[in-house]
């Protein structure tokens, strides 16, 4: 046992160690780099893209997502598709490209020994792609396919549903992976076309991580990019919904099981109630847990989160046999949220989680040029490195204030057995107040 005390406290003071480098922004020809320079063996960056689902409509969903795989996957000037993804092979490089709600990413993970075999897959896959029809063809295939999947798996389909009912209207109605309709209807030039209008030095940020000199970086910059576009760019200014009111979203299924969630409004990333209120939710979430599963038994997952966006939200969710009776046990925990007090020693027990969560959030470079990306994203990267400050200044009263201020209503979707949804109609409905 003391063996393994000691091995834990090692490990933590390691992980702080590393998490306690200085991370440093500055410009290159225009692109604004975010930079923290690590021990470890491994080298992670990522070229962040400022867009996401405003940047396009509800028909096109899935474009951005699809742009920025294919230009990683479907052949560049230099390399065809197998010849990329076979240099990449060969030197252990790893890399992807996705889009979420606020921002689309390139990433690209080695060793320090191939940083310039990678870097050169990065350069080629950022200026040079050529979105190859055939190639093109191949991954949309895929992706229909895996938008297919996501329809038959109920936590995903109830996912959907709860985004549905929260943000119809909104710019997150369009979902960033796309539908089986609207990724069938985009073609290779809608792609390059796209990609086009966000390759823009006023609208991308690098963010890197690892073994690396600064000059060195800077000197693949300023070569790689020169050409990259610099045209004006407005970031797009988001109003939240106001929950303040129950409204439930049913779709029919047979299922054995039954899955329900509710979405409720959330501070902002950038509001001083931000870490108060995640904290709470995250201590909720142990009360869903302890209630409805080991308590009343009606459920077999369930769990509570806060979504960091530009348009920040809160969600809680069960798969239950007896909707009607778990619905009205998470309004009845939600309640007693919204009323608690916790105890000091209950919120030094939540910070010490958290923050210690924190550090191992950063145990790979990966993890760390996440995180600081989102934060740029969303108000800033210093807000990731000054997350141990912020929870420290966390109180009971900010907790309890911040829960009481943002949760007012509930935006609950529902998937499975008709009768029973109808059946609990009325815990639906039940206000908050």
């Amino acid at each position: 046992m003391k063996k393994y005390i000691l091995t834990l406290i090692i490990s933590v003071a390691g992980l702080m160690a590393m998490a306690q480098s200085e991370t440093t922004s500055f410009d290159v020809d225009g692109i604004k780099v975010i930079y923290k320079p690590t021990q470890k063996n491994l080298i992670n960056f990522r070229l962040y893209f400022r867009a996401g689902v405003a940047d396009y409509p509800v028909n096109k969903a899935g474009i951005e997502s699809f742009a920025i795989e294919a230009a990683t996957q479907c052949g560049t000037k230099k390399y065809t598709g197998n010849e990329f993804k076979d240099i990449a092979d060969k030197y252990g490089i790893l890399f992807s490209g996705s889009s979420m709600q606020d921002y689309g990413y390139m990433q690209f993970n080695c060793i320090p020994q191939f940083f310039n075999n990678t870097w050169d897959l990065f350069t080629e896959a950022v200026m040079n792609p050529v979105f190859n029809e055939n190639e093109v063809q191949i991954l949309k295939d895929k992706l229909i396919t895996r938008a297919k999947g996501i329809q038959s798996s109920p936590d995903e389909r109830l996912e959907q549903l709860l985004m549905k009912n929260a943000f119809e209207g909104t710019a997150y109605e369009a979902d960033p992976d796309g539908t089986e309709e609207s990724l069938a209807s985009l073609t290779a030039s809608d792609l390059k076309e796209y990609y086009n209008t966000i390759l823009n030095k006023n609208r991308v940020f690098l963010v890197v991580v690892g073994k690396i000199e600064k000059e060195e970086l800077i000197n693949k910059i300023k070569a790689s990019f020169a050409t990259m576009p610099s045209k004006s760019y407005t970031p797009v200014v988001y109003q939240m919904p106001a929950f303040n009111d129950n409204k439930v979203l049913v779709e029919k299924r047979d299922l054995q099981t039954n899955y329900l969630g509710a979405v409720m409004n959330a501070p902002r990333f950038t509001d001083p109630d931000f870490i108060p209120f995640r904290m709470g939710m995250g201590a909720f979430g142990g009360l869903l847990f302890r209630q409805l599963r080991t308590n009343l038994h009606l459920s077999y997952a369930q769990g509570a989160h806060v979504r960091s966006l530009q348009m920040s939200y809160a969600e809680m969710y069960v798969s239950t046999t007896k909707p009607k009776e778990a619905a009205m046990a998470m309004n009845t925990l939600l309640k007693r949220a919204k009323d608690f007090t916790l105890s000091e020693k209950a919120l030094r027990e939540i910070k010490s989680s958290y923050v210690t969560s924190n550090y191992m959030r950063q145990q790979s470079s990966a993890s760390i040029t996440a995180n600081l990306g989102t934060a740029e994203i969303l108000g800033g990267w210093q807000y990731e490195d000054n997350l141990p400050g912020l929870v420290d200044n966390a109180t009971v009263e900010g907790i309890k204030d911040s829960f009481n201020k943002h949760i007012i209503g509930l935006r609950w979707s529902y998937l499975g057995s008709q009768a029973l949804a109808d059946d609990a109609s009325d815990a639906f409905k039940q206000p908050l107040k």
